[in-house]
């Protein structure tokens, strides 16, 4: 049995903060009081002039992943090792349905997949095809844990794509067996229109990836599923949001859940113009600054609910310059700096470090039924926790990182590491560096009659 006592840290919850110790054993949370006394042999952590955050839930990452003619750079073993840095002890990530398989094969096979994961995973079910024994199968993997579904209002030419009304079918079962339905949200009609000009690849600019899925897309989209949403009842998770007309709109149904992501809230699509431009391509594309003014004002309105990394990272040899820009993968990586740089951003701006909490575990764990396990400091719960000295440099943060990448976005912006991050009770990173992590669990979601 072992035992941690973590000593006068200041725990940063959703609603308030206080000083306070906590007392951790095996994997649980036991104890929380403005005084413990030491147990025998339990290890002391002095937390004083610290602050303590909840473990963070990413609920968006694509580890290791076919992507156009190759794979994202990262696999479960190195980018799990990432996200332990920057103080992501659970990530959510996605099944992949190949040709002939079943949902619970391309399940399963993710599970094995995941099994070198260093911290702990949920995997969301992708949905890209619709046939009938693909939708028998949804109610089925909502009661062995596996809640949430995720579909693609694009990518036909990847046949990857379903109609609004097949989304509006599949949307009814998850309803129906109470399970959340994640949707990519560009129309493709809009997309198809925009792509045109382009059709005989002779551009390499990466400014014409934005051109080419244009932010009206986002908007038709929304327009759609909000409307499916009422008609269905069912809760839809709208991924990566990324637009101020988007946003705007999909607070007019109140069945719809935003995530946006770090990079439309810290960069802009003026970063297509730097040398690397090709670099920043991802999907969708950065937007303008007056996209990431609107998300930073719907975060505080609480219009944003999540903020995932929707980490799909590659490395400079991946993204050649020149390329015709519909060659270029789509992606970036930030799963390890998602925390770091949001809490440098929330300090600068003066903004609630408790809706810093919500945005980035409280919510996540919530939406995909998680909360029995994860996403705040309570009784019970596992020990994911993590400890962060406010005084410590947010600058120069880059040569820390603990990563097999050779390319980052957010390189001089500031960023705030955690100094120890405590994963179901063991302390996977001491002084900042990662240290002999225990391997990740595969979590489940609660059922309703656990409630």
């Amino acid at each position: 049995m072992s035992k941690i006592l973590i000593k006068n840290g200041l725990v940063i919850g959703v609603d308030r903060q206080e000083i306070q110790d906590i007392l951790i054993q095996d994997e649980l949370i036991v104890n929380i009081s403005a005084y413990i006394d030491p147990p025998d042999n339990a290890a002391i952590i002095d937390a004083s002039g610290k602050w303590i955050f909840p473990g963070v839930i990413d609920p968006h990452t694509h580890m290791g992943i076919p992507i156009k003619s190759g794979h994202s750079a990262d696999t479960f073993a190195s980018g799990t090792r990432s996200a332990l840095h920057g103080g992501v002890t659970t990530i959510l990530d996605f099944s992949v349905l190949e040709s002939g398989q079943s949902l619970d094969e391309s399940l399963n096979q993710r599970i094995k997949l995941a099994g070198e994961s260093l911290c702990d995973v949920g995997i969301h079910v992708n949905i890209t095809r619709f046939e009938p024994e693909i939708l028998v199968e949804i109610p089925k993997l909502i009661e062995q844990g596996f809640n949430s579904f995720k579909v693609f209002t694009t990518y036909a030419e990847a046949n990857m794509m379903l109609t609004y009304a097949q989304i509006e079918t599949v949307a009814g079962i998850i309803a129906q067996h109470d399970g959340v339905l994640m949707v990519h949200s560009e129309d493709n009609d809009v997309i198809t229109r925009a792509s045109e000009p382009y059709a005989d690849r002779s551009e390499s600019h990466p400014r014409l990836h934005g051109l080419s899925r244009p932010a009206e897309a986002e908007l038709v989209a929304i327009s759609h599923l909000g409307e499916i949403s009422s008609r269905t009842n069912c809760s839809i998770y709208i991924v990566h949001l990324n637009t101020a007309a988007g946003l705007a709109k999909a607070a007019e149904y109140p069945m719809l859940r935003v995530e946006t992501c770090p990079h439309y809230l810290l960069l802009s699509d003026k970063m297509y113009e730097r040398e690397d431009g090709q670099m920043f391509v991802s999907s969708p594309p950065l937007r303008t600054e007056s996209d990431s003014k609107a998300l930073w004002q719907g975060i505080q309105h609480g219009q944003v609910h999540t903020i995932g990394s929707d980490h799909c990272p590659f490395c400079l040899a991946d993204k050649p310059q020149n390329t015709p820009f519909q060659d270029i993968p789509n992606g970036m990586g930030g799963v390890e700096t998602l925390f770091p740089t949001l809490l440098a951003q929330f300090i600068e701006r003066g903004l609630d470090l408790g809706l810093l909490v919500r945005l980035t575990s409280g919510n996540a764990a919530s939406i995909f039924r998680l909360d029995h396990l994860k996403g705040s400091i309570k009784l019970g719960l596992h020990a994911d926790l993590l400890i962060v000295d406010p005084e410590l440099p947010v600058q120069g943060w880059e040569k820390s990182l603990d990563t097999n990448l050779d390319w980052n976005a957010y390189v001089g912006l500031p960023a705030l590491f955690p100094e120890t991050v405590i994963q179901r009770g063991v302390v996977v990173v001491s002084e900042g560096r990662v240290k002999y992590p225990s391997p990740g669990k595969i979590l489940k979601s609660k059922s309703t009659s656990q409630e």
